[in-house]
This record gives C-alpha cells, structure tokens and sequence, in this order.
C-alpha cells in the first residue's frame, strides 16, 4: 500500500483528451480524490483507439485509462439547472478545479475564474490553453498537433532538411503541458493553504513548447537555423550515425573540448583530435560536415554490440535508437518501474506510470479510468442525492 502524499487533497475535473487529464491523473497517483466530469456522451479520447490501431472497446480503451487512473467518474449535463447544481456542489468541496475548455465557454457557463474565484476566494483554478490566455490567438482551439508541435517550432524545424516534417504523435506535447500544470496547481494549493487566497493556474501548449525548444530558438538569433542535413551537426558528437548492423544510435558529448581526445581514440583515429580543423568546438563548428562524414564511416564499420561495448566501457554516453516495441520489453524500463501490467479483455498490457519517483511513499496503486458515469450514483449520494433524486435526474438525461 502506497503513502498517499495528497491524501486529503480534494480535485474536480472539468477537461478532455490529454494534457489537463494528465496533470490531474498524477495528483490522483499522489492521493489526492479526483473527480472527472464528463459531458453526456463522454471524453472523446474514449473513442480515439482506431486512429493508433487500438481497439474501440470501452473495456480496452487503453488511452483513456492512461490519462484517468485512479480518478472517479461522473457524467453530468451542465447545460441543465440540474447538472449545474451538481457541480457547484462538487465545487464547494473541492481545493482545486481543472479544466480545459476555453474562457468563452466556461463564461457562457458561468463558471469561469472570475466568477468561481468570487464565490470561492480559496480556490486554486486551473486551466489549459492551447496558445495562452493573452494574444491574438487567446480564443483559438490548439491541439498539441497544432499549437505544441506546429507553432511551437518542433514540426517546423526538427528533421532532416530535403525530407518532410516529421509524424507527430498524440500526447507528446500534452503530457509535459500536463506536468507543468501540475507544478503550478500545487505551488497555488501551498500558498492558498497559507494565505486563504486562490489563484489562477494556466498553462498553455503553445508556451510549453517554446519553452522545451529554448536553447534552439535562443540560439536562432545567432543564426544556428533547422532544419539542417545530419551532416550539419555543429558539435559532430552529438549527432545519430548507423551501425554495421543497421542500428541507428545516438551519441551525445556536448561537451566536445574534453572529449574529442577520448572519442578519437575509441574510433581507432586518434589524429583526430591533434587535426586544427578538429581539435576544438569553435573549429570543428566551421566544416562540421567532413568529421561528420568520418565518424559516420567509423562506426559503420562496426556492429551495435561492437559500438556498445567500445563507449560504455569508455564512459562515453551513447545509447541505441529503440523502437516502441523496444521500449516496451526493455529490462531497464521495466526494472525502473516505469511499466504496470493490466489486464485487458485482450490479455495483459503495459501500462506507463507518470514519472516522479518518491522513495519513501512507494509505487500508486494503478487503477482503470472511470467507466463512463461509473460513479454517478457514489459522488451524488455523497453530496446529499438521494436513490430516487439520482433515478429522476437519469431519466431526464440531466446525468448518466
């Protein structure tokens, strides 16, 4: 049995697809009660498997439960006085409110900060954006597709130059928008139990992109401009190279002035470093395509155990390109606890924990997302409904 760090903690969920989810799927990993609002008809990643080759089963819907362990469910017409007055009532016991529909929605609700804020001071408030809650954009749908990936200058700069942007893929910029969000509801939680005093949350995907490429995009005011040729790599030692067994592996010494010695000798070239074209970064920074071409043609040469075995045992970071497939049988992964298995309709399946690791509180347990309105009649008799109050409202379609 884990230590529930936030045991206590008590968090509603108004919010689809992934990165508000996420942020609330490691609260609820953490301890804390977290209680998801569907609309009626439900989260549309419930119905997403198709578009990645997973099954449309509601009891194999793997991208849903990823994003919703540990939470409880409830499925609620806020259009209705009715659903309404259940979510003011969740409201009024919770410490943190998560969403991520637009501001003009939640006005047109009626349940936007201001308004909240004014009824509750205490409240932390939590919402995801796709482009930030100023600008031009403040009002338009992002995805992580769209404003993560596309405005945020992955797509348009992270692949090889003469080829197409890459394929992006689903969650990849919504899971760290998650876990940014996260940090900050629970920097507001501490403040508001010292002072009584809420605060707004926002976090949006458009920054939180900008924000992973910081180091490119300071340096494209210098000039340093992608997409490049893998030949182009300034510091050819943090570039990817194939092996004699077509294995793709990533080498990675930033810091080029102390290794380059080491490197060339492991290659068998140890010239290489006495070479002025070569000897230091602001140099080999000049001409980097002709040391590119040279380790490229050194450890093609060699077989992914030849090249594993050579820099590990000279402690030089590298490390095979893995597949997905790879990934889900690696040892190390599984060793780490990165992985829980689940038992699925299909068989049993690997399962992704989030990624902070706590030594004394021990592993979350990993429980399913939700079924659709799975805990509708517990959350509403909780807060006062009774059986036949519950019946009416389901009959009426106020809630399923």
């Amino acid at each position: 049995m884990s230590l529930k760090l936030l045991e206590g903690v008590k968090v509603l969920e108004l919010a689809t697809f992934i990165a508000a989810p996420a942020a609330t799927r490691a609260m609820a990993d953490w301890g804390a009660q977290v209680i998801k609002i569907e609309s009626i008809g439900g989260d549309p990643i419930r119905y997403v498997g198709p578009g990645n080759k997973m099954p449309l089963d509601q009891d194999e819907s793997l991208a849903f439960d990823f994003e919703n362990a540990n939470k409880q469910g409830i499925a609620l017409n806020l259009k209705s006085a009715k659903g309404m007055e259940i979510f003011m009532k969740l409201l009024d016991e919770a410490d943190i409110f998560v969403t991520n529909l637009r501001t003009q929605a939640l006005v047109k609700l009626g349940i936007d900060y201001e308004t909240l804020s004014n009824k509750k001071p205490e409240l932390v408030f939590g919402q995801v954006l796709g482009y930030g809650a100023k600008g031009p954009l403040k009002d338009k749908p992002g995805f992580d597709f769209t404003a993560f990936a596309a405005r945020g200058g992955y797509s348009g700069t992270l692949y090889e130059k003469g080829t197409s942007p890459v394929n992006i893929v689903p969650g990849f910029g919504d899971h760290a928008c998650g876990m940014y969000l996260g940090n900050g509801l629970l920097a507001a939680y501490i403040h508001a139990l010292r002072t009584g005093k809420g605060e707004k949350v926002t976090v949006s995907l458009y920054h939180a992109a900008v924000y992973g490429l910081a180091i490119m995009i300071h340096s494209a005011q210098y000039g340093n401009k992608y997409p490049i040729s893998r030949e182009d790599m300034l510091n050819p030692l943090q570039s990817t190279f194939i092996t004699k067994d077509e294995v793709w592996v990533q080498l990675a010494l930033p810091d080029y002035n102390r290794t380059i010695g080491k490197f060339s000798e492991v290659i068998g070239q140890p010239e290489l470093a006495k070479d002025e074209r070569f000897d230091t970064l602001a140099h080999v920074s000049q001409n980097p395509q002709e040391l590119n071409r040279i380790i490229f043609a050194a450890i093609k040469e060699k077989t992914l155990a030849e090249c594993t075995k050579m820099f590990d045992e000279a402690d030089l970071c590298f490390e095979i390109c893995q597949t997905w497939e790879q990934v889900v049988e690696d040892p190390q992964a599984w060793e780490s606890d990165i992985f829980a298995k689940l038992d699925y309709p299909s068989g049993p399946k690997a399962m992704t924990r989030t990624p902070v690791m706590f030594e004394n509180a021990g592993l979350p347990d990993y429980k399913k997302g939700p079924t659709y309105g799975g805990n509708t009649d517990e959350i509403l008799s909780s807060i006062g409904f009774t059986a036949e109050d519950i019946e009416a409202m389901k009959g009426k379609g106020e809630i399923q």
